[in-house]
């Protein structure tokens, strides 16, 4: 999709955006016969929010992340893990080297056939593919209202946007690919835990709003800032781990 996330602020996007609920990384560990010590890759895997996951269950995870400051952040936090500057779509790993691949909330971003093609070069034979993603629950209320309220300012400020339709996309069941027979959805229920007066912050790591041109981008969250106000002070939402499994043929 062209964007990077060097303009994001590294330590705001460990801080601030949710995590995966640690039963949907189990459900991938068992699905794909990892055991203590499998090779798992961590593709455009940010500051280590899902490398965190599998290094609590015990396998070897190596971190491929395109952006300098991601890495760093991720460094600090996992110091134990590998990292490599590299993208999905080529690699920096030998072929059939993996268990499984993971991919956290990015897959929109990649080309997707040359992404499944690469992951699959990767991947051992009946390797697998999960593809997360952290999604909102549909749960009602007037938090959730509130916030639907500042979803709405941030459609309205931005243009029409290819990484949101990509995004959005991946919402309905996942589609089969090539090399690919067989593709499963589970999803997991967490909670996210977040300071109404970071809220815009939180924004402010979103592709959709940090590709927002200056100075609309600043009025853009300083409207969110305003609208958080009137929420309570400490955030608990209600959060989907949704993960979509791959099997390699």
């Amino acid at each position: 999709m062209g964007f990077s996330f060097e303009i994001v602020n590294a330590r705001d996007y460990e801080e601030l955006r949710p995590g995966y609920a640690p039963e949907a990384a189990g459900w991938v560990f068992e699905r794909a016969g990892l055991r203590p010590g499998s090779l798992v890759v961590d593709l455009a895997a940010g500051t280590g929010q899902l490398s965190r996951r599998f290094v609590e269950l015990g396998v070897r995870v190596v971190a491929v992340e395109p952006a300098r400051n991601m890495r760093q952040v991720l460094a600090q936090a996992l110091p134990a893990v590998r990292i490599l500057d590299g993208v999905a779509e080529r690699i920096p790993l030998d072929d059939g080297v993996a268990g499984a691949v993971v991919v956290g909330n990015a897959f929109h971003h990649l080309d997707e056939a040359a992404a499944f093609a690469e992951i699959r070069r990767v991947l051992r034979p009946n390797g697998s593919l999960g593809i997360f993603w952290a999604r909102s629950s549909e749960a009602g209320g007037p938090v959730r209202a509130g916030l639907r309220e500042i979803d709405e300012v941030v459609a309205r400020s931005r243009a029409a946007s290819t990484i949101v339709d990509a995004y959005l996309d991946w919402s309905e069941a996942p589609h089969p690919a090539p090399g690919y027979p067989n593709v499963e959805r589970r999803e997991f229920p967490t909670i996210h835990v977040l300071s109404s007066a970071r809220l815009a912050d939180l924004y402010a790591t979103s592709s959709d709003v940090a590709s927002v041109a200056e100075p609309e981008r600043s009025a853009l969250l300083a409207r969110i800032r305003d609208r958080s106000r009137g929420l309570p002070e400490t955030l608990e939402l209600p959060i989907r781990s949704v993960v979509d499994l791959y099997e390699r043929d």
